[in-house]
């Protein structure tokens, strides 16, 4: 949830951490964290829209789109520019945030999580109908993000766009949206496997495990070959049709909720057979018949284990609907591609504001160095908490 933040009046002695922009209570966005993620970004009005948007984010009751935001913000126009229209690119911020979240946290899974965003009309950039689980259909926006996930929180630093046909391949449509060219339609298990192509190398040994639940929609054995050929240990979820083929154990008579059966193999897509690979079944106490069904290539694993990642799994399913709820990703309202990438860059941005508790980190470390940047305000926090070592 967004914080509430105590707004003093000005006064002669300036708290610690206060804006210097209204002259009240503290900083909700500090300037080494901008300077950190948006740093990248050739002009100094940039920075400053990016300071400005992240502040309103945090910081505005209500709806999330530029105008609603507008009393939080110097200049609307400028604001709707620089998300809607300005050039700057989206990838170097979301590296940087992806770095950050690194120095503060200690991720113990990639999370890929499927939003659908209900949209109202037929011109916003990538909405279609869906059809939904109960036989009906849904107006929406299909998007994956990227979660780099701890037992208590989960920080979102990567995003894709899903483009069915008529977005992906239709010129008026992309033309009107500025989609570029090298973007075209592609299935979701491409997308998931695009988006750990991003992440950095792990410092020591094996990355964190994948996480990857499609809801039936994408093609789980070209998802788990691609996961495969990275070297990702994975938890990938069955769809409808293949939960019902497969061979899960009864019910535990105690202990945690999920079984696990012996080693099997996997068809791919080449027709080939490849790997060994453990079903994991989760179960809900009063149902006969799993909640979900797990494919999972890390064999040495106990009950306990994975039910300690399904635990991750819904420590990011909370962040991705906190986001949507209280962030502004259900309120972006552009027709363009590269304006949502925009949007959800600083709502991710946001959001890791709040995360990782950084609104009272106001000192701005020496240096233009980003490692620098995130071990200084680091000390700044500790010191405040009196954790210094």
């Amino acid at each position: 949830m967004v914080q509430q933040l105590t707004r003093e009046r000005p006064g002669t002695d300036t708290p610690p951490g206060a804006d210097t922009e209204t002259g009240t209570g503290i900083e909700p966005v500090p300037a080494w964290f901008v300077n950190a993620v948006f740093g990248n970004l050739p002009r100094s009005d940039q920075r400053r829209c990016a300071k400005a948007y992240l502040r309103a984010l945090l910081t505005s009751p209500g709806r999330k789109t530029v105008r609603a935001m507008a009393s939080s913000t110097t200049d609307l126009q400028a604001l709707q520019q620089f998300v809607n229209q300005s050039p700057w690119d989206w990838r170097p911020p979301r590296r940087a945030l992806t770095r950050l979240a690194g120095e503060w946290m200690t991720p113990r899974a990639t999370v890929l999580e499927l939003a659908l965003i209900p949209k109202y009309g037929e011109q916003i950039v990538g909405v279609h109908r869906r059809p939904t689980p109960t036989g009906g259909s849904l107006n929406c926006q299909v998007a994956l993000g990227m979660f780099l996930t701890e037992r208590d929180r989960s920080l979102p630093v990567d995003w894709r766009l899903y483009l069915n046909r008529a977005w992906g391949e239709d010129e008026t449509h992309r033309r009107r949206a500025r989609i570029p060219e090298g973007v075209r339609r592609r299935p979701l298990e491409e997308l998931a496997l695009d988006l750990l192509d991003g992440l950095p190398e792990p410092r020591r040994g094996r990355g964190a495990p994948v996480i990857l639940d499609l809801r039936g929609t994408g093609d789980t054995a070209r998802a788990a070959a691609g996961l495969m050929a990275r070297g990702a240990g994975f938890l990938l979820s069955l769809g409808a049709e293949e939960q019902r083929r497969a061979p899960v154990l009864k019910p535990p008579v105690r202990g945690p909720l999920v079984t696990l059966n012996s080693p099997s193999w996997l068809d791919l897509p080449d027709g080939t057979r490849a790997g060994r690979f453990r079903l994991l079944a989760e179960w809900s106490p009063a149902r006969d018949r799993p909640r979900r069904v797990w494919l999972t290539n890390m064999l040495d694993g106990a009950s306990s284990d994975f039910l300690a990642l399904l635990r991750l799994k819904s420590t990011s399913g909370a962040a991705l609907a906190a986001i949507g709820e209280d962030y502004g990703m259900s309120d972006f309202t552009g027709r363009s591609f590269p304006g949502w990438h925009h949007h959800m860059t600083l709502v991710s941005a946001a959001y890791a504001v709040d995360t990782l508790e950084l609104a009272d980190l106001a000192a701005e470390p020496a240096g233009d160095e980003f490692a620098s940047e995130v071990r200084e305000g680091r000390e700044v926090r500790d010191v405040r908490e009196g954790r210094m070592r």
